[in-house]
């Protein structure tokens, strides 16, 4: 999947395309059927199909402090986007203050300008119900069509609907940060994955005494769920095995079974059932799958360790999510 940041790139290589517009942050299934909508459109118009999306996200320009946390870095919906069959390329417009200040008429000559008036060239716009356009989030897809005298064909896609309400980014949002993460997985279609590097080992080495030894976090996510004692399945980068998704016990909070030890920060204690060898500044992959229960102090390590034993075995009761046994 080519990647490129100027309309006039895309026209070069796909004089007849379909642009699915968007965010498109945690590429949930709302957003996986407008794409869907969208591959299916540009074979039917013998078109290329192409995602238009933003960086960085729209409200981080004209209004941060509304600005909600991303569920996912650029690059990783980028690499979510080249898993998915059918899409030829990704088209990023940087948002910037004057991209920000382009009037629908602007922002339409700027962006499909391109193939406009060109013979034969093509371009379709396919989008949601809630995609708008130019100075004021103004411009709607039929004013995309009106404005354009109907040489850009436009298909809206109607919300996925799921608990009586539509998948948004914000509801996943919601269910992560109360810690509901099958509501999450529901939503997205696949658990909520981090990607972060696990840095050295405390000094103290208490999961190891106990008999869980952890790869330590100091997360760097901006979106994470409350502190507490999560079911996880990790991936180690570069490890072998095809990469291969281990289950493991992630404990995130403050350690309050010994207050001596306790961090500035919550830090993300993950425990790889089975797992052997150093994971020192590892690249870790982590699919949170299930809340387990509250973070909370024991009265003595080995009460903790007893804990432990028993958080291990009901995140091993856990099946295995569809998408990380061939992912």
């Amino acid at each position: 999947m080519l990647v490129v940041h100027s309309p006039e790139e895309v026209a070069r290589v796909a004089p007849r395309v379909v642009l699915a517009a968007g965010y498109f942050d945690g590429l949930h299934r709302g957003h996986c059927a407008l794409l869907s909508e969208a591959i299916a459109l540009a074979e039917r118009r013998d078109a290329q199909a192409w995602v238009l999306t933003f960086d960085p996200h729209p409200l981080s320009v004209v209004a941060p402090a509304r600005c909600p946390p991303r569920l996912m870095t650029l690059s990783e919906r980028l690499e979510t986007l080249r898993r998915m069959a059918g899409l030829s390329g990704c088209l990023v417009l940087p948002f910037t203050e004057a991209f920000a200040a382009l009037t629908p008429k602007e922002f339409i000559r700027h962006t499909l300008g391109s193939w406009l008036g060109a013979g034969e060239r093509y371009c379709g716009v396919v989008s949601g119900p809630n995609w708008h356009f130019g100075h004021g989030h103004s411009g709607t897809l039929s004013d995309l069509q009106r404005m354009t005298g109907g040489a850009v064909e436009i298909l809206e896609v109607p919300f996925v609907i799921w608990n009586g309400a539509p998948v948004s980014s914000t509801r996943i949002r919601a269910a992560i940060l109360g810690g509901d993460l099958e509501s999450a997985t529901a939503m997205l279609g696949r658990p909520y994955r981090i990607c972060e590097h696990s840095g050295p080992a405390p000094a103290r080495g208490i999961g190891t005494r106990l008999g869980a030894p952890t790869a330590n976090v100091l997360v760097q996510s901006a979106l994470m769920p409350p502190v507490g004692v999560y079911a996880v399945d990790v991936r180690v980068e570069g490890e072998g095995e095809t990469d291969a998704w281990h289950r493991a016990v992630a404990n995130y909070g403050y350690r309050p079974t010994f207050p001596d030890a306790r961090p500035d920060r919550p830090v993300l204690e993950v425990h790889i059932l089975g797992h052997e060898g150093a994971l020192y500044g590892a690249e870790l992959e982590i699919a949170f799958l299930k809340r387990l229960r509250g973070e909370r102090a024991f009265e003595t390590p080995s009460a903790l360790g007893a804990q432990i034993r028993l958080d291990i075995a009901q995140a091993q009761a856990l099946p295995r999510p569809e998408d990380l046994r061939h992912d």
